[in-house]
């Protein structure tokens, strides 16, 4: 006998209750990430949209969770003469949030040269796909890591 002894997490208890109780934690692990983005989507909703404001909507909803230094891109087609309004907004414990529109090589608005401005609003001058550029920047305290919630939003003006 080697004198190893091997680990049996359900020794104790009935096959059957530990069986059920690893697919209950499978189940939340699993659906954790649905009620975060679910939370996400309600902020997008009920924080991020009234700001659009008078620009309508487009009807996509795009929000997820971001840490410090995760990037995120958002492609999104704009049609000639239409005016937008590009609104990319966290929760507030984030550091500040920078956002690049790009199309193709050519940058064609950075918020970091606006004071990390969190609109932008735009004519489109021919109909093309643009890249919305979304980075949540790093911050000062190496011993935190922060995250949360960033919508992106795309308002088209009723005029």
């Amino acid at each position: 006998m080697s004198g190893k002894t091997t680990y049996k997490p359900c020794q104790k208890v009935s096959p059957r209750i530990c069986r059920g109780a690893i697919v209950i934690a499978i189940g939340f692990i699993l659906l954790f990430p649905s009620i975060a983005n679910a939370q996400c989507s309600g902020f997008a909703r009920a924080v991020s949209k009234p700001e659009l404001s008078p620009y309508i909507h487009d009807g996509n909803l795009n929000a997820t969770i971001l840490g410090e230094g995760e990037t995120i891109i958002l492609r999104k087609t704009v049609f000639k003469g239409q005016k937008y309004r590009l609104l990319v907004k966290g929760v507030p414990d984030l550091p500040p949030i920078r956002f690049r529109v790009l199309y193709l090589d050519q940058e064609l608005f950075d918020n970091a040269n606006h004071d990390f401005a969190s609109k932008w609003d735009f004519t489109a001058e021919v109909t093309r796909t643009i890249s919305v550029e979304v980075t949540i920047q790093e911050d000062d305290d190496p011993d935190t890591l922060k995250g949360g919630c960033v919508a992106v939003l795309i308002g088209i003006d009723p005029n």
